[in-house]
């Protein structure tokens, strides 16, 4: 083991399959995290949505999101958005992409409404996926 090492399975220099391994991981988790925080700065207006690489984050990122789309909307009231209510929103109220029963407004699909609590769930739930899969990969190193 070399000195400073932290862990006493790394062989050092040349080719490790594990290690390789865990890199093309990260890479994928970075590439959909990344996905996930552009659609956020879309949604609070940094990114504009009017042009092709916002309609490419919007559907990505609907699609990464859809896992956790039912506990994003339930935290919706606490991001200044509207809440759930039993039988959809009471009537001029903006509806939220993905929310079954309630409108979305155009403006509402195109980002720059606010922060989408969907995605805050959806980035948070990827990054605990990401340390499982990597807890998993450290494991099968040891063995």
């Amino acid at each position: 083991m070399r000195s400073g090492a932290s862990q006493p399975y790394d062989t050092g220099p040349g080719f490790n399959p594990f290690r390789f391994f865990k890199r093309v991981v990260v890479l994928a988790f970075a590439l959909i995290q990344g996905v996930l925080i552009a659609r956020i700065l879309l949604d609070i207006g940094i990114i504009p949505a009017e042009n092709a690489f916002g309609t490419f984050i919007i559907v990505w990122s609907d699609t990464l999101a859809a896992p956790v789309q039912g506990l994003g909307n339930s935290f919706g009231g606490w991001f200044g958005g509207p809440s759930p209510l039993p039988g959809g929103l009471p009537p001029g109220l903006p509806g939220i992409p993905g929310m079954p029963g309630v409108p979305v407004l155009p403006e509402a699909a195109a980002g720059g409404t606010g922060l989408n609590p969907v995605m805050i769930a959806a980035l948070a739930g990827w990054t605990v996926v990401e340390w499982l899969v990597m807890r998993f990969v450290n494991k099968l190193q040891q063995v």
